[in-house]
């Protein structure tokens, strides 16, 4: 299991989430698997990858799984546009403060509606804690 993974399933255990969790069919590159997703708005900083034309976005996922995430926009990037994606999750264990977390990583846009964008997670990722 993956770090996203494991903090996406940390905070879909809480009740405030109220995620309401459902497998979907998801198809990343050319292979197809089932990836658990959750409505979770978390914020997040995406970056195109574009010499000389990067354009940076602060968004809202509508919801997000180990494998990528929904970015709602009213203008979506392209299919194939690289981006570097940075969440912003707030991560809580027992009875401790919660505490902030940035992971930040890499993905391609795989998809775009009216709606907005999805986002493959395809490179590495690094988690540290994030500032208030």
């Amino acid at each position: 299991m993956g770090i996203l993974q494991s903090c996406v399933s940390q905070k879909a255990g809480q009740r405030e989430v109220g995620a309401t969790r459902a497998l979907v069919e998801g198809e990343l590159g050319s292979e197809r698997r089932h990836i658990e997703r959750f409505s979770i708005r978390a914020f997040a900083v995406v970056q195109t990858v574009s010499p000389g034309t990067e354009k940076v976005f602060e968004l809202n996922t509508q919801d997000i799984s180990s494998g990528g995430a929904f970015f709602p926009m009213e203008v979506p990037l392209p299919s194939g546009q690289k981006v570097k994606v940075t969440l912003y999750l707030s991560i809580s264990a027992g009875d401790e403060f919660p505490r902030k977390a940035k992971i930040s990583t890499e993905g391609e846009v795989v998809r775009t509606t009216t709606k907005g964008m999805a986002v493959a997670f395809g490179g590495p990722y690094e988690m540290s804690p994030a500032s208030n």
